[in-house]
């Protein structure tokens, strides 16, 4: 029997379950901003490993996947271009990318969908999609309760979701999926936005995108939906401190976990490597990945690990 999970609705905010209260702690967001600050000086990362020397990717005609960095993916499928979660610039002052695009901004093929998983500033960056838009006018596919945020600032073409609907856009199948996270953009919004992950699918091929998520349950429920997954792009990190991350961020092991529950076929990490999010050091998901990864025997049961390089393009069957 299928088992669907959907955000309660309270007070105008959502949450991920019926109990679920998610209070913001100040003391502790207070604590681990300075210990952020004096932590991310000390990083050690052999950039040049991580970056692919061609930049501008090509059109293919089967399924192929480019990462940008973070949560930013280009995806080629059926003829379309799909971006997800944009993001090209800094953050701020103090949250600057540790890497630049994978590909820049300028070299990007016409976009025809941009699919959003929720509106943290690391995910839904304003300034980018103004960008997009005035150039390319693509579809925007967004949680329930982000649209107006986009509308108000002149971007026109999009439409939001809630867990479980679909939109079919040129043959091509999005499904709005649930993901454990929460969402905020300033001081008084704290989840008056949904969040959530999405499913691309055309004809039987899928490629599931977790967006930001902790490990939950809800992985499960989706592979009770599609019966088949090719490729998961899922979150790897930060990993640490993992008693103040389990309620927003998978670790790497939850990762593969939460690969596992999929069932899929393809894994390939994001959310690592771009900003220096958590205590951890920057290339720490990547080695507890693959770590862990050997330790499942995932290669021995027909799973396929890809670490993307910046910029790099995939190509699938």
């Amino acid at each position: 029997m299928k088992h669907r999970f959907y955000p309660r609705m309270h007070a105008g905010r959502f949450y991920n379950f019926a109990e679920e209260h998610n209070p913001v702690n100040f003391v502790q967001s207070a604590y681990m901003f300075f210990k952020f600050l004096l932590k991310r000086q000390n990083t050690i990362f052999n950039k040049q490993e991580w970056i692919s020397e061609n930049q501008r990717i090509l059109p293919q005609e089967k399924p192929s996947i480019s990462w940008i960095g973070h949560a930013t993916f280009l995806i080629h499928i059926n003829g379309k271009t799909i971006l997800t979660d944009p993001v090209f610039d800094d953050l701020s002052f103090l949250f600057k990318r540790i890497n630049k695009p994978g590909i820049a901004f300028d070299l990007l093929p016409k976009i025809d969908i941009v699919l959003i998983s929720h509106n943290h500033w690391d995910h839904l960056d304003i300034s980018c999609l103004k960008k997009i838009y005035k150039l390319y006018k693509p579809e925007i596919l967004v949680p329930m309760g982000d649209k107006k945020t986009l509308e108000w600032h002149g971007i026109k073409t999009v439409k939001e979701y809630m867990w479980w609907e679909r939109e079919s856009i040129a043959g091509i199948e999005f499904s709005f999926l649930p993901a454990y996270h929460w969402s905020q953009r300033s001081l008084f919004d704290r989840n008056k936005s949904l969040w959530g992950s999405w499913m691309i699918r055309h004809d039987s091929f899928t490629i599931y995108f977790a967006g930001d998520t902790a490990y939950s349950q809800h992985f499960s429920a989706i592979a009770q939906e599609f019966s088949s997954i090719d490729i998961a792009l899922m979150p790897i990190g930060p990993c640490e401190p993992k008693k103040w991350m389990r309620l927003s961020h998978a670790t790497a092991e939850e990762a593969v976990q939460g690969f596992m529950d999929l069932k899929a076929k393809h894994f390939v990490p994001m959310h690592w490597g771009t900003f220096h999010f958590g205590l951890d050091e920057i290339i720490l998901p990547i080695e507890r990945l693959v770590k862990e990864w050997e330790m499942q025997e995932l290669a021995q049961k027909e799973n396929f690990l890809h670490l993307l390089k910046l910029g790099e393009q995939k190509i699938f069957f």
